[in-house]
């Protein structure tokens, strides 16, 4: 065994290749036998997500970390962190613990020693122009041919596969709406999206604690500044984020003389919710951009709240009545809003108001809103594109990288990633019986 172990990326590499021989077996001497070594999650959490193993006939469907030492699990606390209960399998360097590996939820986690199985040296490994980059999805391309032959063809599908998400979007709006006031769905709505993936769960705490109609009782018959300073200390006081520090003060962006009225604002107007104030624990604020940092997150809510003039759902639906209706949302959502950017409210469309929109038209009978949101759909152009998306045109097209130019599109990719990639129902996947028919077609040529 080398003395020196290698970093945690180049085993995360060495993992990501599959660059093993076979047979494997655990350090307790039971047969390993990987099926989908994961996805690399860039450190966020446990190395490799979604992998399946078959641990001596057992097949097991879970994370993967990576560590130099099995020491190292110890070391980094993994046994008290819940996010790490998801882990089947500990791949390290070198076995230097004399307890066994335990997660936060008591079980044991099955050790592989890596070295053992490599099938060659390790200097060998490296700058193989062969391997699969980190973050790939799968190990063999999609649709290469498709996407060199027919990119029309694929296009179709991704947007297909887009009206198929935006389905579902619009009936769990639908299922909200049917339990309550449309204005508490889509101000709930508005703070989940804000929340991003990773602070979704405590914005729909503040959702709930703390309803619209609640909110908007102590907004009415203010100005826009005192509306701003009231939603703002009630929203952050309830997040548990008032009095603020002196570097969630440079986050905020106020002046010392608006930090003072929101932080009165919510000991005056905070009253009821005090003891229910969501735990610190419940933001996740580790690798979080400071532009995305909860407290701005909620700055930017308070901002579209004290801009209202006739109601939360009465001044969306005003917006939609305008012939570039996609351009005023974003003009709603971000017009003096120094919290939130173009390429969010974006997002926010896509993923809350087109179908909060087609939800709503649909409740209420009202025709043309549905075709407003039909069109805009239709016609909404691609956004920046995240990791998912991006590894999804990398996994599918390989060397005919194809540029996805509609939200549609995007939306798509990530349906197709959910419900196929993730599942490894690659079987089922329209993409997969479109490469299929043309390597078929190519064959018979």
């Amino acid at each position: 065994m080398p003395t020196a172990a290698p970093s945690e990326l180049t085993l995360s590499q060495i993992w990501n290749a599959q660059w093993l021989a076979s047979p494997l077996r655990l350090i307790d001497d039971r047969e390993l036998r990987v099926i989908y070594r994961g996805v690399w999650t860039h450190g966020l959490g446990p190395d490799f997500s979604n992998a399946y193993i078959d641990l001596d006939g057992q097949l097991l469907r879970g994370a993967i970390e990576l560590h130099r030492s099995t020491s190292d699990w110890f070391t980094h606390g993994h046994q008290l962190d819940p996010a790490y209960n998801e882990v089947v399998l500990h791949v390290v360097w070198q076995d230097d613990s004399r307890e066994p590996v335990r997660r936060n939820d008591g079980a044991t986690v099955p050790t592989l020693l890596l070295p053992d199985y490599l099938p060659g040296a390790l200097g060998d490994f490296a700058g193989n122009p062969t391997l699969r980059p980190l973050g790939a999805i799968g190990f063999d391309y999609c649709a290469p041919t498709v996407a060199a032959a027919n990119p029309a063809a694929l296009r179709n599908v991704w947007e297909r596969a887009g009206d198929e998400r935006m389905r579902l979007k619009t009936d769990a709006v639908a299922a909200r709406l049917a339990g309550e006031p449309p204005a508490q769905t889509l101000y709930t709505l508005l703070l989940d999206a804000l929340g991003y993936t990773r602070n979704r769960e405590p914005m729909r705490a503040i959702a709930e604690r703390l309803p619209y109609d609640h909110l908007d009782a102590r907004l009415i018959g203010r100005d826009a500044e005192e509306r701003f300073e009231r939603a703002a200390g009630l929203l952050l006081g309830l997040a548990g984020f008032l009095p603020l520090s002196p570097h969630e003060q440079e986050s905020a962006e106020l002046n010392p003389e608006q930090i003072v009225r929101v932080e009165h604002a919510w000991r005056t107007l905070g009253a009821a919710w005090r003891g229910i104030e969501v735990p610190p624990s419940s933001w996740t604020l580790a690798r979080i951009r400071p532009a995305a940092h909860p407290i701005r997150r909620l700055l930017a809510m308070a901002t579209i709240l004290a801009r209202l003039s006739d109601g939360l759902v009465e001044d969306f639906c005003a917006r939609l009545e305008h012939n570039d209706a996609y351009g005023t949302l974003q003009d709603w959502l971000i017009e003096e809003n120094r919290y939130l950017g173009r390429a969010h409210a974006h997002e926010v469309i896509v993923n809350v108001l087109v179908p909060f929109a087609l939800a709503y038209g649909d409740l209420t009978e009202q025709a043309d809103m549905t075709e407003r949101a039909i069109d805009i759909w239709a016609a909404l152009p691609a956004g920046q594109g995240n990791a998912v998306i991006k590894r999804m045109v990398a996994q599918v097209c390989g060397d005919h990288p194809q540029r996805v130019r509609s939200a549609r599109a995007e939306q798509g990719l990530l349906h197709l990633y959910a419900t196929g990639c993730r599942a490894m129902r690659c079987f089922e996947c329209p993409v997969a019986h479109l490469e299929i028919l043309a390597t078929s077609l190519s064959s018979h040529g």
